[in-house]
């Protein structure tokens, strides 16, 4: 075997056990909340030396960081492959038809969270009030209000959202409605059929920002 692909097959490696510690991370996450995660104990779980975390990633702080902003990649990627679907099938989408099917993808990503989006949410709950873990939270929060206000921003280009809207201020709200349902989602799930309460976030959304 040359440098060339030893090297490869070392960072594969890397890549690898990486990923088998953050799945590990996500599911005691999810269990146990991010105080009740210790290294040793993902290390254990991930079924590699107990060490081994510290090893790859220097601290529990920096593994959350991680563990958020690849929860947070797999949402971008999950909610744009939605939006290429639905492209596909009916055409050129509208921004403010983007910002619906984002809302609406997400809510029902999380009728059947993965670890990884389970684990978001704790994570993101986590950081109150102690703030544990917030560089890697609000990295993905922001750039979660990115996403949604250049969205917004953009239907005001093309007509499909009002101009008096702010596109910051009202992303942060849509997000904490996103993060709300979802939270009430996962703490009771009989409180509503989620297929209702994703029709009514589009009409709300549709009301609040179309053009009269």
């Amino acid at each position: 075997m040359g440098p060339s692909l030893e090297r490869q097959s070392q960072v594969e490696r890397k890549s690898r056990s990486e990923d088998a510690l953050l799945d590990a991370a996500a599911e005691l996450i999810a269990e146990r909340g991010v105080q009740g995660a210790s290294l040793a104990s993902i290390g254990t779980r991930a079924g590699v030396s107990r060490g081994l975390p510290n090893h790859h990633f220097g601290s529990k702080d920096a593994l959350v960081a991680r563990l958020a902003q690849r929860a947070q990649n797999g949402i971008g990627q999950r909610m744009q492959e939605a939006q290429r679907e639905q492209a596909d099938r009916i055409g050129d989408l509208s921004a403010l038809d983007r910002v619906l099917l984002a809302v609406d993808g997400y809510l029902e990503m999380f009728e059947d969270p993965t670890p990884d989006q389970h684990a978001l949410l704790v994570m993101w709950g986590s950081t109150f009030p102690a703030r544990a873990s917030v560089d890697g939270m609000a990295d993905a929060e922001r750039r979660a209000y990115e996403g949604l206000s250049g969205l917004i921003a953009s239907g005001q280009t093309d007509g499909s959202v009002r101009s008096g809207v702010d596109p910051i201020a009202t992303a942060v709200l849509l997000h904490g409605l996103m993060r709300g349902l979802v939270a009430l989602r996962l703490s009771d799930g009989t409180l509503a059929d989620m297929s209702g309460v994703r029709h009514a976030c589009g009409e709300w959304i549709s009301a609040a920002l179309a053009p009269s």
